[in-house]
């Protein structure tokens, strides 16, 4: 399963002539099976996630998303209510094996900011601990001491590290901090991060 991953920022998109951000390039070179957003975008961004031609268009929302723009761009929210800190699903794509999924949304609350997609530890925790297992982790915020950062920002999810290691699933795709390496390995668990853009295959989930 190939997945054209975006998160946090449209500085590595290809621009078209007229300098404005356009997937298409991307998704023409690649053919990815579908295309994820990891989150922190705008309507904008949604708009231009549309015209890339991407068979399959789905994501969760980053912390600063203050819009419910996904579904108004036939883009699949994995959790599809902002209250709710994560959500255990099934992604099934074309030509592949069905996938579990555990989708986590929005980062550690830092702020009093109703807006943004914020949530406690406590409430991470009281979403998170009782899920199943999955084979495929897609959040926004990464787990605590997992690619994490000291301000409070940039605090990892307790709860997702906790989940990680109880269950150690097979993929961990993740936004939000800055400067992390590309693909890294915990336990078992192959953990990508992303900030622009980045081709993932997971190999291993094809029928």
């Amino acid at each position: 399963m190939r997945l054209l991953v975006v998160a946090d920022s449209a500085h590595t998109w290809p621009e078209d002539p007229d300098g404005r951000y356009d997937l298409a390039p991307l998704v023409d070179r690649h053919r990815p099976d579908a295309l994820l957003s990891l989150g922190d975008y705008s309507t904008a961004h949604a708009e231009v996630m549309v015209r890339s031609g991407a068979p399959v268009r789905l994501g969760v929302y980053g912390n600063h998303c203050t819009q419910d723009y996904m579904p108004g761009h036939g883009i699949v929210d994995l959790i599809a209510d902002r209250r709710l800190p994560a959500r255990h699903t099934t992604l099934t794509l074309a030509g592949h094996r069905p996938l579990t999924v555990l989708a986590v949304q929005g980062c550690v609350r830092y702020k009093p900011d109703r807006h943004d997609v914020l949530f406690t530890q406590r409430e991470y925790a009281a979403a998170i601990d009782p899920l199943p297992a999955a084979e495929l982790v897609i959040t926004h915020c990464p787990p605590a001491g997992i690619n994490d950062d000291q301000d409070a920002a940039h605090e990892g999810i307790a709860a997702l590290r906790r989940w990680v290691d109880r269950h150690q699933p097979r993929w961990l795709l993740h936004g939000h901090t800055y400067d992390k390496p590309p693909s890294s390995r915990h336990g078992i668990t192959d953990v990508i991060y992303v900030h622009g853009h980045a081709v993932v295959d997971l190999h291993g989930s094809s029928a």
